[in-house]
C-alpha cells in the first residue's frame, strides 16, 4: 500500500497579519505625509514669490501715482485759470492761454491710471488668493486692487466731459490757430504772436464752463482718491516687511 505524503500549510498567526496591515498602513500614512510636506512646501514658496511680485508692483505704482497726483492737481489749476479767462473774453483779446488751457485739459490721456496688476492676474490664473495664507495681506490686496479700480471708473467719466468738451468749444476756436499750440512732440506752447477766438458766443462759453468745472471737479476728486490710494500701497509695504522679513 502506497503512502501519500500530505503537505500541511501552516495558518500564520493574527499578529503576523496585524504587522503587514500596520506596515502598509505606515507606509501610505508616511507618503501621504511626505506628499502633503512637499505640496507645503510648495506653496509657501509661491506665496513668497507673489508677495514679493505685489510688493514690486506696490513700490512702482508708489511713483506713478504721486506722477498722477501732480499732473491732475495741475490741471485743476489750469481749468480754474481758463474759467476765469473765458468769463472775461472778448472778440478783440487775445486768447493764446485759451487756446493752450484748452488743448491741455481736453487730453484724452489726462489723469489715466493704470496700477501694476500682473500679480493679481497671475494669482487669478493659479486658483485664486487662497494661495496668501496671511488674510491680512489677502484683503489688503483685494482692497487696493478695488480701490484703483473705483480710481479708474471715474476717470472714464472724466473722459466723457473731456469729449464733450472738445465739441462744445469748436465753434469758438479758429482751427489755424488751435493746430499753432502744439509743437513737433506734442507739447502745448505759447507762441509770440497773438491767438485770436473765432468768436463770442455766451451760449457756448456758457456751456464750456460747465464742462470745465466739471472736469475741474472730477480732477480733484480723482487726486483725492489716488492719495489715498498711495498711501495704502505704503502702509501695505510697511506691513509685508514686518510679516515676511522682506526688505
Amino acid at each position: 500500500m502506497e503512502v501519500h505524503a500530505h503537505t500541511h500549510t501552516e495558518r500564520k498567526k493574527w499578529t503576523h497579519y496585524f504587522w503587514e496591515f500596520f506596515m502598509l498602513f505606515l507606509a501610505v500614512t508616511l507618503g501621504f505625509f511626505v506628499e502633503n510636506q512637499r505640496e507645503h512646501f510648495i506653496e509657501n514658496k509661491r506665496e513668497k514669490q507673489y508677495i514679493q511680485s505685489f510688493y514690486e508692483d506696490l513700490t512702482s505704482d508708489e511713483h506713478d501715482l504721486q506722477s498722477n497726483i501732480n499732473y491732475l492737481r495741475q490741471q485743476s489749476k489750469e481749468a480754474d485759470s481758463l474759467e476765469k479767462l473765458l468769463l472775461r473774453i472778448t472778440i478783440k483779446q487775445p486768447a493764446n492761454q485759451i487756446y493752450m488751457y484748452l488743448r491741455s485739459i481736453t487730453r484724452s490721456s489726462a489723469g489715466l491710471l493704470f496700477p501694476n496688476d500682473r500679480t493679481i492676474v497671475q494669482l487669478r490664473n493659479a486658483g485664486g488668493m487662497r494661495l496668501i495664507k496671511n488674510k491680512n495681506v489677502s484683503d489688503s490686496m483685494v482692497s487696493y486692487y478695488r480701490a484703483a479700480e473705483i480710481i479708474q471708473y471715474i476717470t472714464q467719466e472724466g473722459l466723457i466731459h473731456r469729449r464733450t468738451l472738445r465739441q462744445t468749444y469748436m465753434p469758438l476756436i479758429n482751427a489755424e490757430d488751435f493746430f499753432k499750440v502744439l509743437d513737433s512732440t506734442n507739447s502745448v506752447i505759447n507762441v509770440p504772436e497773438s491767438l485770436y477766438l473765432r468768436k463770442i458766443d455766451p451760449d457756448i462759453i456758457n456751456q464750456c464752463l460747465i464742462e470745465i468745472d466739471r472736469i475741474k471737479t472730477l480732477n480733484l476728486a480723482l487726486a483725492g482718491r489716488i492719495e489715498l490710494l498711495k498711501e495704502k500701497a505704503g502702509y501695505i509695504k510697511v506691513y509685508i516687511e514686518k510679516e515676511y522679513r522682506h526688505k
